[in-house]
């Protein structure tokens, strides 16, 4: 939850065991490098990708939460149709809203959504920090994250339980922690998230978690990754 998150964020990047666990070495610039290559080479479509409005960014993150993103593509092309911008958004019946995002379940976040348009117009625009971002209304450490790393470049260390994956088998760290709330996952996050193209990267580690990196049954045998990653390697000793 945003409470455990937010409580352990101390924490996060002041832990050393990720230093002890996987001494700094080449092990982690080929890591970024060979994920940032195959992420140019095999980029997925999202109309948010395209984005440079903030708030379109950080309303697809809200959209985001829980659904596939070919299912809010169509839903999130047909909300800024409707709306084509915070203020539009913020004076929107809440039920119209409702209709449009029915697709992706969870209708409560059209409340949200209706919200957090309202606070942005308030404050002039969606702020910069992860701080700022935490304020509004239903954003939560991921989306407050994402929208920092994405919208405005910034470095900032994103990850979630699908992101995870690929963090935790390349590492060779436990996965019984949940990843809002695991010091060592959110450690190695922070480091060796890139300190420019922070938006490519997270993308990168979002198309590989999505369409390489798999829970059930990962495609290693087409894994930029799968040299170095300690799943993969114990995977192929065992067998």
């Amino acid at each position: 939850s945003s409470t455990i998150a937010r409580s352990a964020s101390v924490k996060w990047f002041t832990s050393d065991a990720y230093r002890a666990d996987v001494p700094r070495s080449d092990q982690e610039r080929r890591f970024v490098r060979r994920l940032l290559r195959w992420g140019r080479e095999n980029r997925r479509s999202f109309p948010w990708r395209d984005e440079v409005d903030p708030f379109r960014i950080l309303v697809a993150e809200i959209l985001l939460q829980r659904s596939r993103g070919t299912t809010v593509a169509p839903v999130y092309r047909e909300l800024w149709r409707r709306w084509p911008d915070a203020a539009s958004l913020s004076r929107a019946r809440a039920d119209s809203i409702r209709s449009v995002i029915r697709p992706l379940g969870l209708v409560r976040r059209a409340e949200t959504l209706k919200k957090v348009a309202g606070e942005v117009v308030t404050l002039g625009g969606v702020p910069t920090t992860l701080q700022g971002l935490l304020e509004l209304s239903g954003v939560g450490r991921y989306a407050a994250s994402a929208t920092r790393a994405v919208a405005f470049e910034r470095r900032q260390a994103t990850v979630d339980g699908v992101t995870a994956r690929v963090y935790r088998r390349y590492f060779g760290l436990d996965d019984t922690v949940p990843a809002s709330a695991d010091v060592d996952l959110w450690t190695v996050v922070e480091t060796v998230t890139p300190r420019t193209g922070v938006r490519e990267w997270n993308w990168s580690v979002l198309d590989l978690a999505a369409t390489v990196c798999l829970p059930g049954r990962p495609r290693c045998e087409v894994c930029p990754l799968a040299s170095d990653c300690r799943w993969s390697v114990d995977v192929r000793a065992s067998v």
